[in-house]
């Protein structure tokens, strides 16, 4: 049976490490640990892991530095992201929120409870995560806080991606850097359209929302005009996203030097299945393939990746000529091309020749259309807000209503004066079960599990004056 590979960061391999890494050792699992971000970098472009895990026992600034730079490289688009929790870092838990981690683990679980997390997480299919019961009862109303990134932001909409299931139509409010910008704590924006392809990050989909009609009813007009002043300065335009499909480990990175990340967007597939999927949702302009991928077994998943690529797209197959197939014909004629080795005038043809039908296709530069944010910027940084109500609670788990539902598997950043006693801040949950109340429509109940260290909600709850009820609904 093949194990699968965990790589896993942190300064020093203490007990509580190894103790873990043996508990996965024995159901399959197999840790890596690194203690320089420089070397895992280089051992994912070589040998792929399907899980990261990032310590948080850095300093903020490298603990954070490291968040963001696992969020952003090529060869682990679709790997697992952990963040370690043993420290309350609120700081480097929200960044983690922010750049999609798929969770913020305690690490003062115990095991079992860790080992649950760790599979509900991590694991390609639904995972049992247990429910608590007899909760106690802790009531407050509380602000609920979804993270999101903005991609561009246009003269009166503006592309935002999160896990969320607002509809069409529906009102959100938006906070963060750009709301700030325009002199506000948070703006109103209207849900225009939803996407599930041509998407940027870690997130399951994009909404178009309509910002500028309540920017222009409350916003300061100086400030409005500052900020599309200064979005025309840091505009990177629309960029081609280019999607890599490479078994080599030295192919790839050699074509990778070939690509600008300030000019292309670039994901890579990790495995043959997300060679499959993954273009459903990065709606590629340009692929690199391996020949050996579109032919024998591979040559079924490859025509079903071309069903998802964009007309304009180019492909482009690397390896010796292959005589059983004829691609042109099977891919309905599209746009083709072949390289028996890299060139190194490669970054010339992926302009003048193999992104050619895009730029064809890129709108016209005029004072309308979007301006596209470098994906590091601080305005590219957003959260949804809404307010819920918190029912009950135990040193593990919450349960919280909206009038917004919520969706299940995400990560949230929630606020409520009692709860920042207990917890010596904000909550950060892991939403493991929503379903929706059957006395009250608008009353979406979910079940959220505790990111935040386990032992100080303990101590703090048991000096609370709670009841200890058996949760309703």
């Amino acid at each position: 049976m093949k194990r699968v590979g965990i790589y896993w960061l942190c300064p020093s391999v203490e007990e509580a490490h190894e103790r873990r890494a043996a508990i996965l050792d024995d159901i399959g699992y197999q840790v890596y640990f690194f203690h320089n971000l420089d070397v895992l970098i280089k051992e994912v472009s070589i040998k792929r892991a399907r899980v990261i895990v990032l310590g948080d026992e850095w300093d903020n600034d490298t603990a954070l530095r490291c968040v963001q730079t696992f969020a952003n490289i090529p060869d682990i688009n679709n790997a697992r992201l952990l963040l370690w929790n043993s420290r309350n870092s609120f700081e480097i838990m929200q960044a983690a929120c922010l750049e999609g981690f798929r969770d913020i683990i305690p690490a003062d679980l115990e095991d079992t409870e860790w080992l649950q997390r760790f599979e509900f997480a991590t694991s390609g299919m639904a995972s049992i995560l247990e429910i608590h019961e007899d909760l106690k009862q802790l009531e407050e109303t509380v602000e609920l806080q979804t993270p999101a990134r903005i991609v561009w932001i246009g003269p009166q909409t503006l592309w935002l991606e999160t896990r969320t299931r607002a509809q069409i139509g529906d009102t959100i409010v938006l906070k963060g850097a750009f709301a700030e910008r325009l002199g506000l704590k948070e703006l109103n924006v209207v849900v225009k359209e939803k996407q599930k392809s041509h998407l940027s990050f870690r997130f399951s989909e994009a909404l178009v929302v309509n910002w500028a009609k309540d920017a222009n009813e409350r916003a300061d007009l100086q400030k409005l005009k500052e900020l599309k002043e200064y979005l025309g300065r840091i505009d990177l335009g629309l960029r081609p996203k280019v999607f890599l499909a490479i078994a080599s480990p030295a192919l790839r990175t050699t074509i990778l030097r070939y690509t600008d990340r300030r000019k292309h967007e670039v994901h890579t597939a990790s495995n043959k299945q997300s060679l499959v999927y993954e273009p459903q949702y990065f709606s590629p302009d340009l692929i690199f393939i391996e020949e050996q991928l579109t032919n024998g077994e591979g040559h079924q998943p490859f025509l079903e990746m071309v069903r998802f690529l964009p007309e304009h797209a180019t492909i482009v197959t690397i390896g010796n000529r292959y005589e059983g197939v004829d691609l042109k014909i099977s891919t309905a004629n599209r746009r083709m091309r072949t390289l028996r080795h890299i060139p190194t005038n490669l970054a010339d043809l992926i302009e003048r020749d193999y992104l050619a039908a895009f730029y064809q296709k890129k709108p016209e530069e005029t004072g309308g259309r979007p301006n596209f944010l470098p994906h590091d910027h601080a305005l590219s940084y957003a959260m949804i807000a809404s307010e819920g109500k918190l029912h009950c609670a135990d040193y593990l788990q919450l349960e919280i209503s909206s009038a917004t539902p919520i969706h299940t598997y995400s990560l949230l950043k929630v606020h409520g004066t009692q709860l920042a006693q207990i917890l010596g801040g904000s909550a950060f949950l892991k939403v493991v079960a929503s379903s929706q109340s059957e006395e009250d429509t608008q009353d979406n109940r979910f079940q959220a599990h505790v990111c935040n260290l386990i032992e100080p909600v303990k101590e703090r709850l048991a000096k609370t004056n709670i009841t200890g009820q058996k949760a309703k609904g």
